[in-house]
């Protein structure tokens, strides 16, 4: 409730912040903030624009992140990644929300330091700063990081750029430090993620140092282990109440403006009137071929009835419109399935049914339902498009798995073997489906025996574990983005035969994302030397990543 009514609060403020840059220099000085910083405002801000910024949830993580790692498809302004469709207008969004984000809390700050009693709003906007430099250098790799924001000299517009390794190292470096600078003694108001619980920041930052830990694993592997254990033996979180969650409230840009950073941003772009997002056929059926319960909670087969499908706006899930027909639709047609990777909904998907561009039909409530080619694939639950759906920015579920993989790589069986923290994972994850997102809970769910056969009936464990990860990663596609790169978990089949893959991956994936245009022509002399071979190309790897290949399946 606190958390609710902490948006509310903050209605008047976030309505008069504008979110446009036009170049670089607006990214180092933010012509929105004011001269005297709040940073317990500045840092809720941050919070929930992290996810609540619509723009920047479509054009990167459904656009891209989601569809390259092939757990969502789409036909109509989402179109993109899973045909390795390049437009390079979308890198601009990222770029831009993340620095304004970066720069507000390198304000709050500032003027938190000057205050000793504000001391935890210094260590949280540190946490929060890692975490949203860390979804930047994922994605594009080396990036402005010493330089960059309110940081930077006030005649620097031109910030320099930074080498992945180094960023990666202050991370470890910012993240102790935070979590040892969180004081239970001193306040810590407007909190939209924990409510100012102090001891659940220490697990966030601790559990996030883990995650960044994990990531070096395939280029500095003692590294790894001993970040990784540094940050267990801190405390990580330890139950689904540790999660770092922001609750949305029900406000969306097709009503507020184009400013709304309140709502869910990834649910806002499916509620959008033009907008059709599927699931994909690769992340279905690896729910489905293993008997997972979490299939029939997150995805559904919905359509309108028939006088009401001559729109399609009417048989998208997050419309009122539409029917669930997952029953309905089994029954008659036998299988349920997503989209076929590498094809955007209006094509005809290689070996797709002879009846593809036809309706179906099923009966509902004693009338005719008809399925149109655009819906004959699962789509998300309608209760998890809800514009009010909460955000998880890391789970319990989460760590679990990289205390499953610390154990199975022989570094510590801290809390149980790689099996147990590998079964906690997932009942951890159901019960998030369903306490967090408000999923309809599975009542035919036995998650101990799924887990345990699971386990089981999987001979490389490393695959078991990271192959959850990209389950739970599906309401947080930029961190499953990454993982799948660390991991090389899924298989990935590229999208070679497409009329709008970019040939220049030569038949591989893109491994990041290039450069938006305003640093190619603004700040190039900086970004030169970062660039591959002089080609701003999204098939190099980033430092971490350093292969081509891992993850496709050639």
């Amino acid at each position: 409730m606190k958390k609710r009514i902490y948006i509310m609060a903050l209605f008047v403020f976030l309505m008069t912040l504008t979110q446009s840059c036009d170049d670089f220099k607006d990214l180092n000085v933010d012509p929105t903030t004011s001269t005297t910083a709040n940073p317990k405002t500045l840092i809720s801000k941050v919070q929930t624009s992290y996810s609540g910024d619509r723009e920047t949830q479509w054009r990167s993580l459904a656009a891209y992140h989601m569809s390259i790692t092939q757990m969502i498809s789409d036909g109509w302004t989402v179109s993109h990644g899973q045909a390795y469709k390049l437009d390079i207008s979308y890198m601009e969004y990222m770029w831009k929300s993340s620095y304004r984000e970066i720069n507000d809390l390198i304000l709050a700050i500032q003027e938190a330091e000057k205050t000793p009693e504000l001391v935890n709003y210094v260590a949280v906007a540190r946490i929060l700063k890692v975490m949203i430099f860390a979804q930047l250098t994922d994605s594009y790799g080396n990036i402005p990081y010493f330089e960059a924001g309110a940081q930077a000299d006030s005649d620097n517009l031109h910030p320099a750029y930074d080498k992945q390794e180094d960023i990666y190292n202050d991370f470890f470096k910012e993240l102790k430090e935070a979590s040892a600078q969180l004081n239970s003694s001193m306040p810590l108001e407007g909190d939209l993620i924990y409510s100012g619980n102090v001891d659940k920041w220490r697990k966030f930052a601790n559990s996030l140092r883990l995650r960044y830990a994990m990531r070096l694993v395939n280029v500095n592997e003692s590294k790894a282990q001993s970040e990784a254990l540094l940050a267990i033996s801190a405390g990580v979180m330890s139950s689904v109440d540790d999660a770092a969650t922001v609750i949305h409230g029900n406000f969306n840009v097709s009503t507020s403006g184009a400013n709304e950073i309140r709502g869910n941003g990834f649910s806002q772009v499916q509620n959008f009137s033009e907008e059709i997002i599927v699931a994909c056929e690769t992340y279905v059926s690896y729910l489905r071929d293993n008997n997972d319960p979490r299939l029939s909670m997150m995805f559904g087969m919905y359509a309108a009835y028939q006088e009401d499908a001559t729109s399609r706006y009417n048989s998208k899930s997050s419309t009122d419109t539409s029917l669930e027909i997952t029953d309905e639709y089994l029954a008659k047609y036998g299988a349920i399935e997503g989209y076929a990777p590498g094809y955007f909904l209006w094509e005809a998907p290689q070996g797709a049914p002879s009846d593809i561009w036809s309706p179906r039909f099923v009966e509902k409530n004693g009338k005719i339902v008809q399925i149109d080619k655009y819906f004959k694939s699962l789509q998300i639950r309608r209760n998890l498009t809800r514009i009010d759906l909460p955000s998880i920015y890391q789970s319990y579920s989460e760590v679990e798995l990289w205390l499953a993989e610390v154990a199975q790589r022989g570094w510590s069986n801290f809390g149980g073997d790689a099996k147990t923290h590998y079964k906690n994972a997932i009942f951890a994850n159901v019960d998030e489906l369903v306490q967090v997102l408000g999923a309809e809970p599975n009542l035919n769910l036995n998650t101990d025996v799924y887990a345990e056969n699971l386990w089981n009936n999987t001979p490389n464990k490393m695959e078991a574990i990271n192959m959850q990860h990209y389950v739970n990663n599906f309401f947080n596609g930029i961190e499953g983005f990454a993982n799948w790169r660390r991991s090389g978990f899924p298989k990935l089949k590229p999208t070679t035969n497409n009329a709008y893959t970019d040939q220049s991956l030569n038949g591989l994936i893109p491994r990041k994302l290039p450069y938006p245009n305003t640093e190619m022509n603004f700040n190039r002399d900086n970004l030169e030397p970062n660039l591959d071979n002089g080609v701003n190309f999204w098939g190099a790897p980033v430092w971490w990543d350093n292969s081509l290949t891992r993850g496709v399946d050639l």
